[in-house]
């Protein structure tokens, strides 16, 4: 065989040899990518049964509201945390706000809470007691 021959014969298995490498990292890259497509296709999945759970959570924390009015209860919550926070108070003080164990603990006198605040929070036409 000449040497022009051996070089011919020699580039052609060259080309052979990297097309079989071509086609086999094709076949690992197309293998990856239905990987890839599989994990994130449950990722999506426990991603949206996650957020069904905390709207289930959310609806039983806010008496079984649901849709448009369990979102205007948590944004109105959302919000009233917001003006409390940045009126100084604290997360800590927010809460206990909340915590019924403590209203009671601070209103254990013999007037009821309600008594004892009733005349601030009404707002009849001849409570003038803010008026000069």
């Amino acid at each position: 065989m000449s040497k022009k021959a051996k070089t011919e014969v020699d580039e052609k298995s060259a080309v052979i040899i990297t097309d079989a490498v071509l086609a086999e990292n094709q076949a690992k890259l197309d293998s990856y990518e239905k990987s890839i497509k599989a994990v994130q296709e449950r990722r999506r999945k426990v991603i949206i049964d996650s957020k069904l759970y905390t709207y289930d959570k959310l609806s039983q924390l806010y008496g079984g509201a649901e849709g448009q009015a369990l979102l205007d209860a948590v944004t109105a919550e959302h919000t009233l945390i917001g003006k409390l926070t940045a009126s100084g108070m604290t997360y800590e003080q927010i809460g206990e706000l909340a915590d019924d164990s403590s209203a009671d603990a601070d209103n254990s006198s013999d007037e009821s809470y309600s008594e004892k605040y009733a005349k601030q929070m009404s707002f009849s036409e001849t409570d003038h007691s803010y008026s000069e």
